[in-house]
């Protein structure tokens, strides 16, 4: 039992009395019975007064907690800090060793937000495996109230992702929730409707919307409705399980407008609105009638509600449209195309992602044409004095399936999703898109094929994932026992070897999709149950042609930040014309990996050494089990992907000089892989389902094993190299020697993390300087500059050698712009090349330093 007091007697009004604190009290004294405790509490709001041992962030959500006098005192800046103060002492006591302490843990504790917006994004794709959940109401509640316990400030219902493309599309199937607005209510003075849609199911998917908002609401979490279709061909889905009637061209926009309205006014607890603006949503770019009037719409409900615009063919006449509304505003880019990277933003785009000569068609011509470098990043939008939030969002591409928890990364994402004047992150969770594109069966939310695997509900899973990733986006810098404590219940014995095993698993992929970009887009590309893209010739063409340079093969798959990251291919040829490479080279990602993967089976093998020694299974077996699982899955995506960086190097220099001394070499690295994918599937098998479905085409479904024959189909045709009928030895040219040389000498990269020194601001249109040291005397470093702007390239100059370090200035006519300015510098040394900063060996810092204009 609870028996708290309000400290904040300069406040007449009860704290308790709020709709969200009275549920966060709640919640602690369910907690305390739950252990049958009896606790003292004392609460204090904003502008309280109070002898503390702790200072109280002057911050928005900050929170304090400390003890004295045998009461615990919950303080918080507001009544969203307030709140977390409370679900965090909820949390210590459902995980409490000790009954008696059930407060256990760090104190005095103060926090404060780093990321302003930690966003969740639950998608609603099909019919057969989202209506369950969409109506589980007691689902809602203990989703909520987890989301809420682990920081996170705004939750995105997310309706209309279904499809991406909606003009005269015949495999449109499952449209449930598509175009949302005849599926929730009718509007009158409008006659559209839906077939096969009855009134009451019409009427209860609005108040389970409804509920939603209300619920959300009820814990403060900030409720953002997302609504991605504004339009399809509802005249021409002959094979759509449901058609609409009753729109055309005339009346869509007034009826968007009307429906928009409706749902701000009927729904009050909705605090934004997210839309895809470009022509994936239905409406053509440059088609500003119609944003004119959907934006008047919002508006048109009476009170602020922001209009958040994804940021792919945004341009700034919808911008303007949007500010017109006098609705406050958000701009919500990619974080890294359409996968996880690292934490760092992108120091360059992709060659793909900038604006062609002639766009591909009208209808697309910002997204396709002019504005196409804001597809996959920030584009221009980071100006210094822009008058929109930025909120990025970490489209699901990369991982879907497997489990992820690493602190330090989660921390990152923190600290660097505020990047340039940002607002914070918006995360697509665990499976979505599973079904997507007409694939859903009914209760295929739950991947496995053992039922003992299977959770209460599909998101439970992901529990550990939704603690680390909400409490590092949260304070980067709290305290370890924020996630350790939900091992130490669930793992028993078991878990520092799941902590350190899932915190090097959860690096794999976010790595890989940074350094191999064969897709931008996660139709195609999914390195999570990867698509083989052959080393010389062959498989995957289908998969990645469209979005990557020819030839298409693997070590020709562009990276995602050609500034800082070399390709296979890029490699080699420097290796080969004996040039010098300032950049991250496939030896080092390859590094990285074999590194996290011995991380992974280390973590294994002492779970197992752990639950033999102690004579006890995990507290949680099954908690345990999924977890080990999916650490030793990623750990062997860590093997073959290292297996394939090495053996395209040696590819590409095959490819280039067809020296018969290559292939050998070539063909071990290629058996490594397929040997670590070969390990993955006997994992899989028998635990998995064959089919994982998040799409119609062969690359968004099947599983680990159903790729195997796939993995070993390409060793044989390497293998098949060796003594081709009609072919003759080629000797190994001097070149080819030096380069593998070069290659067998080479030295891994070297981040120097503290090298670098600058001013943290700049005014524009003057020069600014930047100091290195550590680089030897002899040396010639290069400092690499360009303004936060993706749509710019990068320029170097020389740093001057001045007693014992290197400076460089950049002139004033280079940074007479409205962004801030990012830089790194390079250098070799003794067979090494340099970075500063470079990444840290957690990978989740910024390799490169940011002055903000002033």
């Amino acid at each position: 039992m609870t028996e708290f007091r309000n400290l904040d007697l300069s406040d007449p009004q009860d704290l308790s009395a709020s709709p969200s604190i009275e549920w966060a009290l709640k919640e602690l004294d369910l907690a305390i019975d739950s252990g049958k405790g009896r606790v003292a509490l004392e609460i204090a709001g904003p502008g309280t007064e109070l002898s503390a041992p702790v200072e109280l962030p002057d911050a928005a959500e900050a929170l304090a907690l400390w003890q004295r006098d045998g009461a615990t005192v919950a303080w918080g800046s507001d009544e969203r800090g307030l709140v977390y103060a409370l679900t965090e002492l909820a949390d210590r006591a459902r995980h409490a060793e000790d009954h008696a302490a059930p407060f256990a843990g760090e104190l005095p504790l103060s926090e404060r937000p780093s990321a302003p917006i930690r966003s969740i994004a639950r998608l609603y794709c099909n019919e057969s495996e989202d209506s369950g959940w969409y109506h589980d109401r007691d689902g809602w509640r203990d989703y909520l109230s987890m989301l809420v316990t682990n920081r996170f400030n705004r939750f995105s219902l997310t309706l209309g992702m279904a499809y991406n493309y909606p003009y005269h599309n015949p495999w449109i199937r499952d449209v449930y929730f598509y175009f949302p607005y005849p599926f929730l209510f009718d509007l009158p003075g409008h006659n559209v409707s839906v077939r096969n849609v009855t009134e009451e199911e019409r009427d209860r998917n609005f108040e389970t919307l409804k509920f939603i908002a209300r619920e959300a609401a009820r814990r403060g979490l900030d409720f953002q409705l997302a609504l991605w279709t504004q339009r399809y061909d509802f005249d021409d889905t002959p094979n759509a399980y449901h058609q609409i009637s009753g729109l055309d061209e005339k009346n869509l926009a007034p009826y968007c407008r009307s429906a928009l309205t409706h749902l701000l006014t009927d729904v009050p607890e909705i605090t934004g609105l997210t839309f895809r603006v470009h022509v994936e949503g239905g409406i053509a770019e440059g088609d500003y009638d119609f944003w004119r009037e959907a934006f008047a719409g919002v508006a048109d409900a009476g009170r602020p509600v922001e209009i958040d615009m994804h940021g792919k063919g945004l341009d700034h006449e919808t911008l303007e449209l949007a500010r017109a509304s006098g609705m406050p505003l958000a701009v919500s880019p990619k974080y890294m195309a359409e996968h996880m990277g690292l934490p760092y933003h992108q120091s360059a785009i992709r060659d793909k992602e900038q604006p062609p000569e002639v766009a591909r068609s009208q209808r697309e011509q910002l997204s396709e044409g002019s504005r196409k470098f804001l597809r996959y990043s920030y584009g221009d939008l980071l100006t210094k004095d822009k008058d929109y939030s930025v909120l990025y969002r970490i489209w699901p591409g990369t991982q879907r399936v497997l489990l992820w928890g690493d602190p330090a990364m989660a921390s990152g994402y923190g600290r660097l999703s505020t990047f340039a004047g940002s607002d914070g992150v918006e995360w697509c969770e665990p499976q979505s898109f599973k079904g997507r594109m007409g694939t859903g069966v009914p209760g295929g939310r739950f991947c496995y094929k053992q039922p003992d695997l299977v959770p209460r509900r599909d998101w439970e899973k992901y529990l550990y994932t939704y603690r680390v990733w909400g409490r590092g986006l949260y304070t980067p810098d709290g305290p370890r026992d924020g996630w350790a404590r939900y091992l130490r219940k669930h793992c028993g014995v078991l878990a520092d070897a799941c902590e350190a095993g899932l915190s090097a698993a959860s690096r794999v992929l976010p790595l890989v999709s940074l350094a191999h970009g064969p897709s931008a887009s996660n139709n195609f590309y999914w390195p999570e149950v990867y698509t083989d893209l052959g080393l010389i010739d062959g498989s995957g063409k289908r998969a990645y042609a469209f979005d990557m340079p020819e030839p298409t093969r693997f070590g020709n798959a562009p990276t995602f930040d050609k500034e800082l990251f070399a390709t296979p291919r890029e490699f080699a040829l420097k290796l080969l014309n004996g040039e010098e490479e300032h950049r991250y080279s496939p030896l080092d990602v390859a590094d990285w990996l074999i590194d996290l993967a011995e991380r992974c089976e280390a973590a294994v093998t002492d779970a197992r050494r752990a639950e033999t020694l102690d004579g006890r299974e995990a507290a949680d077996p099954v908690e345990a089990q999924r977890m080990l699982l999916d650490i030793g899955i990623s750990g062997g995506l860590a093997r073959f992907f290292a297996g394939k960086f090495r053996a395209a190097i040696w590819a590409e220099l095959f490819i280039e000089t067809g020296a018969t001394e290559l292939i050998e070499p070539m063909i071990a690295q290629a058996r490594r892989a397929v040997a670590a994918w070969d390990a993955i599937a006997e994992l899989s098998r028998d635990t998995y389902q064959d089919d994982l479905g998040f799409g119609p085409q062969s690359w968004l479904r099947g599983s680990w094993h159903a790729r195997q024959a796939e993995m070993r189909a390409e060793l044989l045709d390497l293998e098949a190299l060796r003594g081709r009928a009609g072919t003759e030895s080629v000797p190994t040219e001097p070149q080819v020697a030096a380069a593998i040389a070069t290659l067998l000498a080479k030295e891994p990269t070297r981040a120097e993390l503290t090298s670098l020194s600058a001013p943290e601001t700049f005014e524009r249109g003057k020069p600014f300087t930047v100091q290195l040291s550590g680089a030897p005397s002899g040396t010639e470093p290069l400092l690499h500059f360009r303004p936060v702007d993706q749509s710019q390239h990068w320029q170097t100059l020389a740093m001057d050698g001045a007693g014992n370090g290197h400076s460089a200035t950049i002139p004033a006519e280079a940074l007479d712009t409205p962004f801030h300015l990012q830089f790194f510098a390079s250098w070799t040394a003794e067979g090494a090349a340099h970075l500063a900063p470079g990444l840290a060996p957690d990978l989740s810092n910024q390799p490169y330093g940011l002055a903000m204009q002033a």
